[in-house]
Formats: C-alpha cells, structure tokens, sequence
C-alpha cells in the first residue's frame, strides 16, 4: 500500500488572480465567496484550494467556500495512519475506490456521490485567530442545517464533529497555514453508508455513520441542503457569503 497518490490531473490554470460575483464584479472584502462545484474528483478540488490560498494571501481577502461532492475516495489523515484501513489498496481498486494520502487533520474518511463536502479556505487573520472557534462554529452550522430538516444533532465530548443519537453525521478535517484554513467538513446527505464498510471512520469504533436519508427515511434534495449551508455559516460567522458562477 505504498502507491498513495492524489487522484486525477486536472487543469486549473483558468482560475484567475481575483474572485468576481456573476455581474463580472470583484466581490468586497467584507464578505465570504461560494462556489458550487458539482461533482468533481479530489484531486482537483485540492488544487483549487491552494490556487484560492494564494489568492486569499496576497489580497488578505476572508475566503471562500466550495461546496461539492466527490467520487468514492478514501483519504487519511496527516498522520498517515492506516490501521483503520480494514481492506487492501488492490481491494479498492477492483471496488473503483481511490485511497489518497491528505495533509488535512483527523484520521480516515470516505467521500462518495451524496455527500456533501464543504472546504473552507478562511482567513482567520481577518476574522478571529481561534481554531478551536472556528472548528466549533463549523460543527454549528451543521447542527443549524440539520434542525431545518428536524434533525436533533449534537457534539460529543471528546469527538469532533457532530451525531445524531450517537450515530456520526458530520466530519471536521483541517489544515491552518499563516491562519488560512484549508479542508474543512463533510456531511452525510443520500451518500451510500456500505463505503464506510471499509475503514473505521475517524476511527471511532462505538459510534458508526449515518446521514440524512436513512433518518428521515427518504432522499433529501442536495441543492437545498446547500442553500441552509450557505445560509448557517453567514449567520453563525456573522459575515455576507455572496454565490458566485466560476473562478
């Protein structure tokens, strides 16, 4: 299990210098951006990330969010831990799965079609230097989307991320250079819970995954979910989060 790799080359050279709404003007600097992405492989969503840094940086702008899915993709932790791995690299493979070493935090993951995940490239310099804030606030937003759709969600002590009857719903995975974040949560919506079959999930033995549809017992639609996001983080972040089209 040594050919760990990020997924497929994407070019990414189309993202400009600057981050325009639809009307084709620059957005102000008091607001967060947010960009749908559909459904797209991990590999080019990592590399928008780091070219949205390097914006952020040299125009100390606050961020941006993107909001997507993935194909089914196991990812690990920065501290390359694979015991909860509990099958083979040749496994997956015969299975389609990509397994791809991270530089985020916390312990093995899977992102699959119906899972929402939401990277936050934020600019703490610009808001608050709290981590621990931050991370707590992400958990809130999710804990607020999910009360929309009458869903009880909770933090655990101990355990990052949030559960609904101890059931995990939702993962927090972070990076923090010069007080940017990158990475940031995913959120079980319609995804296909048998992928979490094959790893234990953040490696919480006593508390397996669940999502949306298997509570409330029927599909639920991804783009409204989205739209509650984007609502929930300008609300507990207390900052404008304004949609834009493309980079």
């Amino acid at each position: 299990m040594k050919s760990l790799k990020y997924g497929k080359t994407t070019d990414i050279n189309s993202i400009p210098e600057s981050i325009s709404d639809s009307s084709g003007s620059i957005l102000k600097t008091t607001s967060i951006s947010s960009l749908d992405c559909g459904l797209i492989p991990y590999k080019q969503a990592y590399e928008m990330q780091l070219k949205i840094f390097e914006i952020i940086k040299s125009e100390s702008r606050p961020g941006v969010i993107l909001l997507l899915e993935h194909n089914p993709v196991i990812t690990i932790g920065h501290n390359k831990n694979l015991k909860n791995l509990l099958v083979t690299e040749e496994e997956l493979k015969l299975k389609n799965i990509e397994l791809i070493q991270s530089d985020r935090g916390g312990d093995i993951t899977v992102h699959s079609p119906g899972q929402i995940v939401c990277y936050t490239i934020i600019n703490l310099a610009l808001m608050q230097k709290d981590l621990s804030l931050f991370v707590y606030n992400l958990e809130e937003v999710i804990i607020d989307v999910l009360k929309k759709f009458g869903i009880h969600a909770m933090r655990i002590k101990g355990c990052r991320g949030v559960f609904v009857n101890g059931y995990k719903i939702a993962s927090i995975g972070l990076k923090v250079k010069r007080w940017i974040t990158f990475h940031g949560f995913s959120l079980n919506v319609n995804n296909n819970l048998k992928y979490f079959d094959y790893i234990i999930a953040c490696g919480l033995r006593d508390h397996p995954q669940t999502s949306m549809k298997k509570i409330l017992k029927r599909p639920v639609n991804i783009l409204n979910i989205k739209e509650e996001i984007i609502k929930s983080f300008s609300n507990i972040f207390r900052i404008p989060v304004n949609k834009i089209e493309n980079f």
